[in-house]
């Protein structure tokens, strides 16, 4: 009797499962076929994007052997092309080295490639702030005071991971045109950052040295050690023994 029940137990589940099956398969059959579809689509994608990539490598490297053969014109507008049309990547890459390449002869127009770089939204954060740097290198050679402090400006923020090389340069600019005053005071942010790099504030270091030999003491220094006004101390270098004539003072 027990078989019995058993049996119709189990035909009553085989009925149960066809049912079901029979409600449900056409769901089914759509849920593989979108997987299978989404399966050959994702593949197709990763090798259309290997290839591409694989042509954009082709492509810079042959504008950088270019570059390398001095075919400088050539590999500006190579790298150009690049630009425009090569995956994202590449294309920002060959923003910048075409940016690099024109440099050497119109830094104008390679400024003004940089500035187009570090404003385009389309372009990850930290290569706009590198085409900024880059620029303001280039704005560093030309001796364009302005130019530079505009680029420089929003690197120099605490968070900024370029802003020790931004204030390095805006002192070393600052000191090239004779603005003693910022750049010392530019040169003593560094010094005393301890987030700065030990080379940098080193250099640091080095650099107010110079400042203080080139532009000699300050007004209200010489005030201070109580010379009097328009009268020139001039050091002189005594022996080891401690002898030798004392200083003179000259008057203008």
């Amino acid at each position: 009797m027990s078989d019995i029940f058993k049996e119709v137990d189990e035909d009553l589940e085989r009925e149960k499962i066809a049912t079901l099956w029979k409600r449900y398969q056409t769901p089914v059959y759509v849920a593989a076929f979108l997987i299978l579809v989404a399966t050959a689509a994702y593949n197709y994608f990763e090798t259309s994007r290997r290839k591409l990539a694989e042509a954009a490598g082709a492509r810079f490297e042959a504008a950088s052997a270019l570059a390398r053969e001095g075919k400088t014109k050539e590999a500006i507008a190579a790298f150009e092309a690049m630009g425009n049309d090569a995956a994202k990547g590449y294309a920002t890459l060959a923003r910048l080295r075409a940016a690099e390449e024109l440099a050497a002869t119109d830094k104008e127009k390679a400024v003004a490639l940089l500035d187009a770089l570090a404003e385009d939204k389309a372009v990850d954060r930290l290569t706009q702030e590198v085409a900024r740097l880059r620029a303001a290198v280039y704005a560093l050679e030309a001796g364009d005071r302005v130019k530079l402090e505009e680029r420089l400006g929003p690197l120099m923020g605490s968070a900024n991971p370029f802003r020790f090389s931004a204030q390095e340069w805006n002192a070393l600019d600052a000191l090239g045109a004779d603005d003693f005053d910022e750049a010392e005071r530019v040169f003593d942010i560094l010094l005393n950052d301890r987030e700065a790099p030990q080379s940098m504030r080193q250099r640091a270091a080095a650099y107010r040295g110079l400042l203080h030999a080139k532009r000699g003491p300050k007004k209200k220094d010489a005030a201070e050690s109580g010379s009097p006004s328009g009268v020139t101390i001039t050091p002189v270098i005594e022996p080891a023994d401690g002898g030798g004539p004392p200083p003179v003072e000259e008057k203008k």
